[in-house]
């Protein structure tokens, strides 16, 4: 991408029905469709979450992630995270969007929000595998522990400290 991009970060209940319905087409896309995930997509965690994402020109939301307490992540919490930790999830970048670091970019807003607004010492992600090396190391990101299946994919833990 020439130009940096702009990302819109807000929480659930200052999405505007137009932003959260173009959110959950990216989503469905990259996740159900692409990824042919078959475990419920959106859930209870995205009314807490603060969302963060990028509208391209044709109004199309093409990259998306959210953050969040890492704690409020119950059955997938980390036990080794520490208790103020935060974390990024459902990460997505729409396959014509791809190979421009519109990737990079949004995982990079994301750690920006969580340390000029929290006081996490840690953020902490479940990492899809093939993204680790590439996508997450380079921002910092460290492997935590084994691999380990998630809705039918490899994932991997990964931390990065602040």
């Amino acid at each position: 991408m020439s130009m940096s991009p702009v990302f819109e970060v807000l929480p659930f209940d200052q999405l505007s029905l137009e932003q959260l319905q173009r959110i959950h087409i990216l989503r469905s896309r990259v996740f159900t469709v692409g990824q042919q995930i078959t475990e419920q997509e959106p859930d209870e965690l995205d009314f807490s979450a603060i969302h963060v994402f990028h509208v391209a020109e044709s109004g199309a939301v093409d990259a998306y992630a959210r953050v969040f307490p890492a704690a409020a992540d119950g059955e997938h919490a980390h036990p080794w995270a520490d208790a103020w930790a935060w974390s990024i999830g459902r990460v997505a970048v729409d396959a014509s969007a791809r190979g421009q670091g519109l990737g990079g970019a949004l995982v990079a807003a994301c750690v920006d929000w969580i340390r000029e607004h929290t006081n996490a010492p840690q953020i902490v992600i479940s990492a899809q595998l093939y993204l680790a090396d590439t996508l997450y190391a380079s921002a910092g990101f460290t492997q935590r522990g084994d691999v380990y299946p998630e809705a039918g994919i490899d994932h991997i833990a990964m931390s990065l400290n602040l």
